[in-house]
């Protein structure tokens, strides 16, 4: 009789009686144990297990002949190590499961085991250690486990005592660890362990059916009883589903039971029959003609061995094995995988190690030709059919004390050395005549240790007679013979092309992908923007002129209705200000509770409201009587708990300007700005340009740019240029940085520290650039899915060694999309808004889908209220650490949630789905307009409401404009183009920058002008890249650049392009060996224009004011050094040796760096000095030497940052980067400086 028919048997008997919860319901079984429970994975299980993540069923498990005592359809489950498992309640007090001093317990498995790293220890199952509530984090009650020791993975057996005050830390854990042990990715095992608790000589193992000795290496033996509780029990991972002790590989069964085994009865319990050793054959691929075919494949379980060819029995195939397209590249060149998104196009995560298979068939000429493959990890080469290359899998320590090595020799002068981190192998093929053969490549990228991420991976082949490599490229297409197109040689110049080439191709690709993928929610989001239409009603007139009308309108409100100015005496006039003295006191010390707001119904922003006065209806001054008024009289009290400002007494100097203004009448003179009124001239062409080029994509146009606007006259061109520019792809390297900043994106290169988030960037600029709408955007942020450490929105709910990171997040989030500061709330209810503890920790319950509670941390020191005891304090604690908060929509005054319909959310029943639902349904008002209000402010210098992220405190300057973009938005899907759009078209976007908007109350707040607006430091650096023409040229912002290190504790953020790809450069160890010389100068200029990589909380405002670093950072920055030499083939090079003459040689200066032509005066000063030697500028040709590059250093990661030669090599480098790169050879010394000289001016 096969195992699983008896096996199935089993676990029917157990569900029939162990979820009926009754204590005595165990089995007997033939060898005298009493089983209490065993689960086989069977395809019809039907135990009441509970999955959670990715555990993959149907898999095939043990089968004969190898396994004879198993079905030939005997089937398993595969987890992936990611903290997936399986899991279910224990019963309760004294169940089944749990083991007290003289009970005996056997633990058994039939594993699989596809990867384990280093000293990781991963549990097969095990009770208690879930990190669930109400239990202890150290209750392991019992577990069995894999520990991987010297290339061996050990069976273990681990519990831990109950915890003694003053004992040692790690004395109560106690663990058995076998001496033999398995290989991974070595086939299917059986593992067992047998103890009897109180008796530590009890303990015993097996190895597929053989005893295996061991010791107890932690915590020593105890007689002492096991922890016992009602934690529940988990199979495949532990610890609140940490993937440093989960699982992964495939699990046939797991058996619990009483009693204990002999070596006897457990050598019947499995047999196996030897196998036959498999031979490897070249993979069967379908080719394209001109192109290679790669496929990825995530069914590999290690990165140490091939996998088998099928894991997954066929039947099922279909629904285990998720699908990745392939990918057609030009030829074997593989410098990164294609980003891996999920069912919604969200980047996800690369399942560790990935098979990456390279096919195509490939023309090779007569003769013996040499091949060379470059890899990270286990590769092959496939050539006809047979291997002729080899390499081995990744290995080595990467503790930081490994030396740094010497740079490798290149295979043939002039070639490029091997990528860091990579390995190399040849081989040879020789063929009688011309042939096409099949060619395939295979190599395992990444692993349960390591990134998936694998460098300059590249096939390559030395023609027959030539003494080159070049990159192996298919047959079928252009020069399809090897060796018969030059530019293809394995130089640094050539390759980094065909990398820039290869990642155009990529990009291409993953925009595809991401697509199709997220066309699957296209339906639902239709559906959704429909509804909401037809709930804000009919379309209405949509133009940019309704802009101005709005703005119009209420300049001519306040011009008609202005009066003339009031008449006083000379006496009054000598005597009080109201707009200089008085104003500006009550703004300071009043209006924050008693100005937009109404503290105690009381108002302080007008004559009139203090005269009607609050709650009490008693007015707050009688004019004339200072002394009878109410307002001063709370002003000088000495009793605290009536004093007003609560926070502080108000300065003599101020009360007396107060009296002295009640005592002369209390004239409430409204004067307007007349300056506040004036419109703007409309901008020329050349202003307008550079400013419509910022605001889009960020960087200034270009020379051939420019010159097509100024060129044209078509009235219309202006919305041409406007279109053009909404539809560039730049548009979101432009609007991402702001995103990151009002969003809080912290990632961090190292292990997260505190308040790092995901570096959700990725998604926030593949949003942009698909021109996702608003609200998608942020649901699928609030959905928080996909990869937290590689570029999902899941980073967006990160926030590491913070107690409640879901709490800070739901700040940043009603900051950023419902306009409400929550910050107060994090300890305490808020004393200026209405908002409460309760309120921001029901938005983190929703968004954690169940109940939280409230941390320690807050809450207001005792302290506080005892040296604040003379008055009540404006801050109230209404939730106690440890209270639990349920999952509820608290803003009803914003949106009724109960009343949204239930097809607005795709789960109702999910909580984190319906906080996405209330935040963006059309229902929500305030949504909408706090989205334009942010687009508003950032093309116009000031928003309608301000601040923008606190509209609880403010009323809006222009209610009914702000309605109607806000009503635009949502009907034309919420495309923020579109609003974008309307703002750039008006007369007001077009108008010279005069406007002082910002600092103006909403009533005197009237756009009659836009307000002057500094560069951004994103602006100023990726102009300067844009306006040069030099690339970025920086490092990779990598502390681990070898990708030997998994993503949870080192990320690679890649090589920034733009600025916005830049992130903290911190390694929080300040080691010379851990900089980045190059990224470091792009940096400084950053941050000194007011960026920082460093974002605890959201930015909703930047720090833009003139500060001394400005002016070092761009006359003397090395950055700016960079961008304003004529290096060697640098752009200003080119155009200094093409320019026919100093005329236009110095227009092509300006129209590059100021979109403008140069100036009469400009000219007279600069022609004469681009012209002296102009003509004598170019060095001959037969005197020209190639310029000097300093030789290549060694090469320095976290492997080895601690050498003492790592510290050498990155101070060199950072001299070199101040010293830049040579100059170009082709220019005469003394006039190119000149040249920069006036590049530098301009």
């Amino acid at each position: 009789m096969y195992w699983k028919s008896v096996w199935s048997i089993h676990v029917v008997g157990l569900c029939s009686v162990l979820w009926a919860i009754t204590g005595s319901s165990s089995i007997a079984t033939a060898n005298g144990l009493s089983e209490t429970a065993r689960w086989d994975f069977g395809s019809e299980e039907t135990s009441n297990l509970q999955s959670h993540g990715s555990v993959y069923r149907d898999q095939l498990g043990p089968r004969p002949p190898q396994f004879p005592d198993f079905e030939p359809s005997n089937l398993s489950v595969r987890f992936d190590g990611s903290g997936s498992r399986y899991f279910f309640p224990d019963p309760g007090d004294e169940s089944e499961f749990d083991f007290d001093n003289g009970d005996e317990i056997t633990l058994e498995a039939c594993v699989k085991v596809g990867a384990i790293s280093s000293n990781q220890n991963v549990y097969v199952i095990g009770k208690g250690r879930t990190n669930a509530k109400g239990f202890a984090k150290d209750n392991q009650n019992w577990a069995l486990r894999l520990r991987e020791l010297n290339g061996k993975i050990c069976i273990s057996f681990l519990f831990a005592t109950p915890y003694q005050t003053g004992q040692v830390t790690g004395a109560h854990w106690h663990r058995w660890t076998s001496i033999e042990g398995l290989k991974p990715a070595n086939g299917w095992h059986s593992i067992a362990v047998s103890y009897r608790f109180g008796d530590p000589s009890s303990i015993r193992g097996w190895i597929d059916g053989k005893p295996s000795k061991g010791r107890w290496d932690m915590g020593g033996e105890t007689k002492q009883s096991p922890v016992i509780d009602n934690d529940a029990i988990w199979i495949g991972s532990s610890i609140g589903g940490s993937p440093g002790n989960s699982f992964r590989g495939w699990l046939d069964f797991v058996g619990i039971y009483r009693g204990m085994l002999t070596d006897k009865e457990m050598a019947k319990r499995f047999r196996t029959t030897p196998r036959e050793p498999v031979v490897a054959t070249e993979p069967k691929m379908e080719t394209v003609p001109g192109k290679v075919v790669v496929v990825f494949d995530e069914s590999a379980d290690s990165h140490r061995d091939w996998p088998e060819e099928s894991f997954v029995d066929p039947v099922f195939a279909a629904d285990s094995r998720p699908s990745v397209p392939n990918w057609e590249a030009e030829q074997f060149l593989i410098p990164r995988l294609p980003y891996r998104y999920d069912t919604w196009g969200i980047r996800d995560t690369w399942k560790s190690a990935v098979l990456v298979r390279a096919a195509a068939d490939v023309h090779f000429a007569a003769g013996k030709s040499r091949m060379l493959i470059r890899a990270r990890g286990l590769s092959r080469l496939w050539v006809d059919g047979n291997v002729v290359a080899k390499l081995g899998p990744m290995s080595g320590s990467t503790n930081g004390h490994q030396p740094v090595d010497p740079l490798p020799e290149p295979p043939a002068p002039g070639m490029r050395i091997v990528g860091y981190g990579l390995k190399e192998s040849f081989g040879e093929i020789e063929f009688d005549k011309p042939t096409t053969v099949r060619v395939v490549f295979e190599t395992i990228v990444g692993g349960s240790s390591f990134r998936a991420e694998p460098g300059e991976t590249m096939v390559a082949v030395q023609p027959p007679g030539t003494e080159h490599y070049e990159l192996l490229r298919p047959s079928g297409g252009p020069a399809d013979v090897q060796g018969a197109t030059s530019g293809r040689g394995l130089t640094d110049k050539n390759v980094l092309a065909q990398i820039a080439k290869t990642e155009a191709s990529l990009q291409q690709f993953d925009d595809r992908v991401r697509r199709q993928m997220a066309h699957s929610q296209d339906a639902y989001w239709d559906e959704r923007h429909q509804f909401a239409r037809n709930f804000i009603g009919p379309d209405a007139e949509t133009d940019s002129a309704s802009v101005d009308r709005f703005l119009a309108a209420k300049i001519a409100r306040v011009k008609s209705a202005q009066q003339p100015a009031s008449v006083h005496s000379p006496d009054e006039v000598a005597a009080i200000d109201f707009q200089k003295e008085v104003l500006p006191i009550l703004r300071e010390n009043c209006f924050r509770c008693h100005g937009e707001t109404d503290e105690g119904g009381f108002k302080l922003d007008s004559r009139a409201s203090l005269l009607s006065g609050g709650d009490s209806g008693e007015p707050a001054i009688v004019v004339g009587d200072p002394h009878a008024s109410v307002l001063i009289a709370r002003l000088i009290t000495d009793d605290e708990g009536e004093r007003m400002p609560p926070s502080k007494p108000l300065a003599q100097r101020d009360i007396d300007v107060l009296m002295k203004w009640v005592s002369l009448g209390a004239r409430w003179d409204e004067a307007i700005d007349p300056e506040a009124l004036q419109m703007g001239d409309p901008v020329d062409d050349e202003t307008f340009l550079r400013r419509v080029y910022l605001d889009t994509i960020g960087i200034p146009p270009s020379e051939a740019e420019s010159r097509a606007f100024f060129a044209d006259h078509d009235p219309e061109k202006r919305s041409r240029v406007i279109d053009q520019l909404l539809s560039d792809p730049r548009w979101a390297d432009h609007w991402i940085s702001y995103w990151q900043d009002v969003l809080g994106e912290n990632p961090n290169l190292l292990k997260p520290s505190l308040n790092n988030t995901g570096p959700f960037r990725w998604y926030l600029y593949e949003a942009l650039r698909d021109n996702k709408p608003i609200d998608r955007m942020v649901t699928e942020l609030v959905m928080l899915r996909g990869s937290q450490r590689e570029g999902g929105t899941a980073g967006f709910g990160m926030a590491a060694e913070n107690d409640a990171p879901l709490a800070s997040r739901s700040i940043i989030m009603a900051s950023a999309f419902m306009g409400m500061n929550l910050q107060c709330a994090r300890c305490h209810d808020s004393p200026y808004h209405d908002t409460t503890q309760r309120d921001l920790f029901s938005l983190a319950a929703m968004m954690s889908r169940g109940k939280v509670t409230v941390p320690r941390t807050s809450t207001v020191a005792p302290g506080f209220f005892e040296k604040n005891s003379g008055r009540e304090s404006l801050i109230k604690v209404t939730l106690k650490p440890g209270e639990p908060v349920v999952p509820e929509w608290p803003f009803e005054h914003l949106v009724n949630l109960d009343g949204t319909p239930n097809d607005l959310a795709q789960n109702p029943a999910d909580t984190r789905e319906r906080l996405a639902v209330a935040i963006t349904s059309p229902m929500n008002q305030r949504f909408a307009g706090v989205i334009v209000n942010r687009l508003w402010k950032r093309l116009i210098g000031a928003g309608i409401v301000e601040p923008v992220d606190d509209w609880d405190s403010t009323t809006p300057s222009h209610p009914e404009l702000l309605a109607w973009l806000a009503d635009e938005l949502v009907r034309n899907g919420y495309d923020m183009k579109h609003v974008v759009r309307l703002v750039l078209a008006s007369d007001l976007y077009q108008r010279q920058a005069i406007g002082n908007n910002r600092f103006a109350e909403p009533k005197h707040r009237f756009f009659a002008s836009p307000d002057r607006r500094r560069l951004t430091a994103e602006q100023v650096v990726d102009s300067m890249v844009a306006c040069s023409g030099r690339p970025m040229d920086v490092e990779e912002l990598s502390f681990d650049p070898e990708a030997r290190r998994p993503a949870t504790t080192m990320i690679s953020m890649g090589t920034p392009r733009r600025a916005w790809m830049f992130a903290t450069l911190s390694n929080e160890r300040d080691r010379p060996s851990l900089a980045f010389p190059r990224a470091t100068a792009v940096v400084d200029v950053l941050e000194a224009f007011g960026w920082t990589g460093s974002r605890q909380s959201a930015i909703n405002e930047r720090d833009v004011e003139p500060n001394v670093l400005q002016p070092g950072a761009i006359a003397n920055g090395v950055f700016a050094s960079w961008t304003a030499s004529a290096s060697d083939a640098s752009e200003l090079a080119e155009l200094a040796v093409t320019s026919p003459n100093p005329q236009t040689l110095l227009e092509s200066i300006y129209l590059r760096f100021l979109t403008r032509m140069p100036t009469s005066a400009e000219r007279e000063t600069f022609e004469p000095v681009l012209a002296k030697g102009f003509d004598s500028r170019l060095v001959p040709a037969n005197e020209m030497s190639d310029p000097d590059y300093p030789p290549m250093l060694g090469r320095v990661s976290w492997s080895n940052h601690l050498a003492a030669e790592a510290n050498s090599i990155k101070m060199e480098l950072e001299q070199r980067a101040r010293e830049g790169d040579p100059p170009d050879p082709r220019l005469v010394p003394q006039w190119r400086e000149r040249y920069e000289d006036v590049v530098w001016a301009v």
